[in-house]
């Protein structure tokens, strides 16, 4: 259980096949379930995952070719990455201002540093970065790592803003990073990779895009679900305006 407080709200959130405990919360959030939570309307959640369970070089086999190339192709561009399962505040504030850049480019919702910060504090939250030949910083993961797994909950680069050759250099370098966050987690134990999110619609091109990326990596697809549930009246009404202003300014109700 995570619990953190936001604009005087209290909230809960529970994950996987966590069981719920009494905590004082006007929210209650269910994330990542394998059944539809009872006494809540569910919405579907669908990801990706790569079992960790198999040897390095079954992992990379199951690779696209293109991005088994890009990968390999990487290891000559004197990228370095980093890996910090334990991250300090400060490591997390580089990562929260680089977000939040990559956020206001994309049009976006910032990142929610409450809630992020609260992983951190509850030692769930991994970071990961990779930088160019120059020393600067080209794509940053972050992760939830719980229960036998690392999940991202937030990738960002800014090739948006970059010429098309420096763009092509971050993508290799996002490809690059991801296989060296799987090398790290497979190394320190954990069983499952999970890229956080698969769309399962088929009208938003840039949304099926990026599932082309991730599915160029293997994986099996993993059906979930996700609630929240309103535990006061503050908590009603806290949903109620989210639903509301999300719909005038998504920016401003992150949660």
């Amino acid at each position: 259980m995570i619990t953190y407080e936001k604009a005087h709200v209290r909230v809960a959130e529970f994950f996987f096949d966590e069981q719920e405990s009494r905590t004082p919360a006007d929210i209650v959030r269910y994330q990542f379930r394998p059944d539809p939570v009872k006494g809540c309307e569910s919405s579907d959640f669908h990801t990706l995952c790569l079992d960790l369970a198999c040897d390095a070089d079954t992992i990379l086999s199951k690779i696209h070719k293109e991005t088994r190339y890009e990968i390999r192709r990487a290891g000559k561009d004197n990228f370095a990455c980093e890996y910090h399962s334990h991250p300090d505040a400060a490591l997390a504030e580089e990562f929260f201002g680089f977000y939040d850049r990559f956020a206001d480019i994309k049009n976006v919702p910032r990142v929610n540093r409450t809630r992020i910060s609260a992983f951190r504090r509850h030692d769930v939250l991994d970071l990961s970065r990779v930088r160019g030949a120059d020393g600067r910083v080209l794509v940053w993961h972050a992760y939830l790592r719980m229960r036998n797994c690392a999940r991202l909950i937030h990738s960002a680069s800014h090739f948006r803003v970059a010429d098309k050759l420096e763009a092509t250099m971050m993508g290799r370098a996002n490809r690059y990073l991801h296989w060296m966050d799987i090398l790290h987690c497979k190394e320190t134990g954990l069983g499952v990779y999970d890229f956080g999110g698969w769309y399962a619609g088929q009208t938003d091109v840039e949304k099926l895009k990026i599932n082309q990326f991730k599915e160029s990596f293997g994986g099996e697809r993993v059906h979930q679900y996700n609630a929240d549930r309103s535990n006061s009246l503050v908590g009603a009404a806290a949903l109620g305006a989210r639903v509301a202003m999300r719909l005038l300014d998504r920016r401003k109700w992150n949660w």
